[in-house]
């Protein structure tokens, strides 16, 4: 055998024997005469080709003579003298698609072309004188009860020289010789490439079971044709739903839901807001996607600011401070802020100093996960030391000052600078007031 699609067919020869009743209409040959019946018994042998056509031949016999009506009583009578339908010839059958099978039930169709004969006279004998040829054609149906066993039904038409048409219908029944089918899968054992398929399994051409649904459970055994890819099912066929919530298992990625409880097409709670909390359970529905919620699904909101956690960037924000929709005040933090003049020759905050560093306390405080580095600077006065230590002390004064606003000293960090940078070189009253000053630089906070 080549490969599929290229295979040739098989062939084996079987040989059929139907025996059947067939009942004929004869027309009636002139105004005063009537259609006549006929009952006739008959037998067919047919050699079959597995797997190709078959050529049958048919002989019928009649079993009464002829019933009709008396032209002159004008009642039905039969007249018994008569043998007819004798078949000088026979009929020629052709079957197309003999044993494409399905389960149980085979239909066949059949088609009849060829030839037939007729011959009138007493039950003794034919009479060859009254011989008439027919040509004749038909169609007919084949019923397997089993790979062997068939039912048939048909009806044929022929026409003969001289005589008028005549249709024939009958039945019969018939049995196969040669054709083996130990597992009845309706394909022959020589070419059963599956010959042990369980019964009532439907099978390919190749005889072997065929599995539609690709559940391990063949069809004509599986109840549940079409079963879903990956369901879990039972010895039927069919899938398994152990939580009931009408996802299958196998598919159902959340095994045990609650009764009566509403699902998606994985099986798992609806969730319709997508924060992580089913919607059974959800006391705050329509959650904003990104928020951070408790076990009954509704936002947290640590610094109270009105923007959920998990969407506010800007944590902490003290009450009292307007914020944006990202949870940050509207005022700006401190950062690039410089405060000229800020102290005097006695190292004490000046008055114009504090006046800016109590706005800026405001800042800082609206900014706590922010930390804000505070640059203190010196005129160039003395050693570079000396003014090391001056921008020093200078900057602890600072970070009491914001401590007295509600700063708290961890958000500030000094950094003592002293004559780094001036401004205005020298010791001029300008340069002082230019010089001596602190720079404010805020930190991003940290992503960790």
């Amino acid at each position: 055998m080549s490969k599929i699609g290229e295979e040739r067919v098989q062939f084996r020869r079987v040989i059929a024997i139907a025996l059947g009743l067939l009942i004929s209409l004869t027309p009636a040959k002139a105004k005063k005469t009537y259609p006549q019946l006929d009952a006739s018994f008959g037998y067919l042998v047919a050699p079959e080709e597995y797997g190709g056509k078959s050529f049958g031949i048919a002989y019928s016999k009649s079993l009464c003579g002829k019933f009709g009506w008396s032209a002159g009583a004008k009642i039905f009578a039969a007249n018994h003298s008569d043998t007819i339908l004798n078949a000088a010839g026979g009929f020629g059958a052709i079957y197309l698609d003999v044993v494409r099978s399905k389960r149980f039930v085979v239909r066949v169709p059949r088609i009849f072309a060829g030839f037939a004969g007729k011959s009138e006279g007493t039950s003794a004998g034919w009479s060859p004188e009254k011989f008439v040829p027919y040509l004749g054609a038909g169609a007919g149906t084949e019923f397997f009860i089993t790979p062997q066993v068939f039912f048939g039904v048909g009806v044929d038409f022929m026409y003969g020289v001289a005589e008028k048409p005549l249709i024939a219908a009958g039945v019969s029944l018939g049995y196969r010789f040669g054709f083996c089918d130990r597992d009845r899968d309706w394909v022959d054992d020589e070419f059963d490439r599956c010959p042990e398929t369980p019964r009532h399994t439907v099978v390919d051409e190749h005889g072997c079971a065929l599995d539609s649904d690709a559940d391990g459970v063949f069809d004509g055994l599986d109840r549940c044709p079409g079963t879903p890819l990956a369901a879990i099912v039972d010895s039927f066929g069919c899938p398994r739903d152990s939580d009931g919530d009408g996802v299958y298992d196998g598919v159902d990625r959340c095994d045990n839901t609650p009764p009566d409880i509403p699902v998606d097409t994985t099986g798992c709670p609806r969730d319709s807001d997508h924060d992580g909390v089913p919607d059974y359970v959800d006391s705050c529905a329509n959650t904003p996607e990104g928020a951070i919620v408790d076990l009954k699904g509704c936002p947290t909101d640590s610094d109270e600011d009105g923007v959920p956690d998990g969407i506010d960037q800007c944590q902490g924000t003290p009450t009292g401070f307007e914020v944006d929709r990202f949870g940050c005040p509207t005022i700006p933090t401190a950062d690039g802020v410089v405060i000229y003049n800020l102290f005097d020759d006695n190292l004490q905050l000046t008055a114009s100093a504090m006046n800016s560093l109590y706005r800026v306390a405001r800042r800082i405080r609206a900014y706590p996960d922010r930390i804000t580095k505070i640059l203190i600077y010196t005129d160039t006065e003395g050693s570079p030391a000396y003014n090391r230590n001056r921008a020093r002390k200078v900057g602890e004064k600072v970070v009491e000052f914001l401590k007295e606003q509600g700063v708290s000293p961890e958000l500030v960090k000094i950094v003592p600078m002293g004559e780094k940078d001036p401004i205005i070189p020298g010791f001029s009253k300008a340069a002082k007031e230019k010089d001596r000053r602190a720079k404010f630089v805020v930190e991003e906070p940290s992503t960790d």
